[in-house]
């Protein structure tokens, strides 16, 4: 990885793939490990069984420290990094939901003086194959350079917290697929223009969904729970919390789910 091409192409575009991550071994425990979370039969963790798992689970905490994956997260963002949320977001095969035209920024709320310029971004690991045929993330390249309103849209199919949906007209021609091969991630920026079609396939897309940023970046409310995974924090803007495991971190998880939902007013699909 060229740090200085790297770099621009994701100030230019606001997202960067495919970056390689994972080996085939780490590929076939994760994907194992994560059927483990699912009910039998499924390939969907459900509810609250998807998020914060690297609160709970050792391999998740790997997944989401793999150092792959912070090397590039340090290239965008520089070495002091916080983990917000990691969530499974999954689409069982041959099923209508997706995720509308959203910025991510637009209901998270956190504060930094100009946010086309925030030190955060969002990674998606795949823990399966991603492509058009099964609901891959589509994105608007260039798209992250201010927040936009938005409206809400109720829709059972729409696994948006709030079917919350980009209120201009999005120019589909533009957008690109991000297609990725199993153990391979994409990162992109909160303001980037972003959705994901239906799974029309017979395979399963599963990917690990982060959130990493600075210390700079300030929540509206506290408490606020991050997980410094890299370098020290001076701002003391957060609240700390690490990995534990599944007994002991089931009541700090539901502390930090709290605290997102009281954020974002929306409750984890």
């Amino acid at each position: 990885m060229n740090p200085d091409n790297f770099l621009t192409q994701y100030r230019q575009n606001g997202v960067v793939f495919p970056i390689p991550a994972l080996s085939k071994l780490e590929v076939q425990l994760a994907q194992q490990a994560y059927l483990n979370l699912c009910e039998p039969g499924t390939v969907v963790a459900k509810d609250e069984r998807r998020v914060f798992g690297h609160l709970l689970h050792h391999w998740i905490a790997q997944l989401v420290s793999h150092p792959a994956v912070l090397d590039a997260v340090r290239h965008l963002i520089g070495p002091n990094i916080l983990v917000w949320v990691s969530e499974f977001n999954s689409k069982a095969p041959n099923t209508s939901n997706f995720f509308s035209w959203h910025q991510d920024l637009y209901y998270w709320k956190l504060r930094y003086g100009d946010l086309s310029k925030i030190p955060m971004v969002t990674t998606w690991l795949a823990l399966s194959s991603a492509d058009e045929s099964n609901g891959c993330m589509q994105v608007l390249p260039g798209s992250h350079t201010k927040l936009v309103p938005h409206d809400e849209k109720p829709c059972p199919y729409n696994l948006l917290t709030r079917s919350q949906e980009i209120g201009l007209d999005v120019d589909t021609s533009m957008t690109i697929p991000i297609n990725l091969e199993a153990g391979e991630f994409s990162i992109h920026h909160p303001l980037l223009f972003h959705a994901s079609g239906p799974n029309t396939s017979s395979n399963a897309r599963v990917g690990l969904v982060t959130r990493y940023m600075a210390p700079q970046v300030m929540p509206p409310l506290r408490p606020a729970y991050t997980w410094l995974v890299s370098g020290e924090d001076t701002q003391g803007n957060w609240d700390h919390v690490a990995p534990i495991n599944a007994t002991v971190g089931s009541e700090l998880k539901q502390r930090c789910i709290q605290s997102v939902q009281q954020v974002t007013g929306s409750r984890f699909k």
